[in-house]
């Protein structure tokens, strides 16, 4: 099954192609903050180099969030078009799942988004588990969070890094491994490969309230 992921979640958009063990590539959009422009040339230049068609094209994945609002709107207008026109079976993928697939197993760890000005999308796993909703806060408050941690814990997610550069010397938080770090589509169309195909009214992106208190 030939599966086609895409990401428009954050500044950095990305798309993918995957199909088995047999292919699994990705691209990234040649220009940031241009996701409208640029998605559907880049997933059309994907296809051609990789030698397949859109009518080879038999799941589209897409992150719903949390992130930037014009771009879930953008990647998921797409994916619906796309899957409407050739019905094509169409996935929603959670960002902070994609991104605590790739740190490493059997960890706590903490997902932090990239989001406007101060404020990041946080979100907390034992394991493969969540262990909280994803949240916005500030991201002074998610350090401070952090800090108090008792037990090892890996941050993962486009803000990660920043983050635990101001937790200074921590005995107990890491930084994940560099391919957790960014938004990656290769990701949404992995997780998305392996979940129920959505009804096009289930599809809407994820927005999260603030928690500025």
């Amino acid at each position: 099954m030939l599966v086609l992921g895409l990401d428009t979640s954050e500044s950095p958009g990305s798309v993918a192609l995957l199909e088995g063990t047999s292919l699994a590539v990705e691209r990234a959009l040649p220009e940031l903050l241009r996701h409208a422009e640029c998605l559907l040339p880049t997933i059309e230049a994907l296809l051609e180099s990789s030698g397949r068609t859109r009518e080879e094209l038999r799941r589209i994945c897409v992150n719903l969030g949390p992130g930037s609002f014009t771009g879930l709107r953008i990647g998921l207008a797409t994916a619906k078009g796309m899957g409407q026109a050739r019905r094509i079976e169409l996935v929603g993928v959670d960002g902070t799942i994609a991104y605590r697939e790739r740190a490493d197993a059997g960890r706590r760890v903490c997902v932090a988004i990239a989001s406007r000005r101060d404020l990041v999308y946080a979100r907390w796993f034992s394991e493969a588990r969540p262990r909280t909703e994803t949240v916005m806060l500030r991201e002074a408050d998610l350090v401070e969070r952090l800090r108090a941690e008792q037990r090892p814990m890996c941050v993962v997610g486009s803000a990660a890094r920043r983050v635990v550069e101001q937790l200074g010397e921590s005995a107990h938080v890491v930084l994940g491994p560099e391919k957790a770090l960014e938004p990656s589509a290769l990701a949404v169309a992995r997780i998305g490969a392996l979940l129920r195909e959505a009804r096009l009214q289930e599809l809407e992106p994820m927005y999260v309230e603030p928690i500025l208190a």
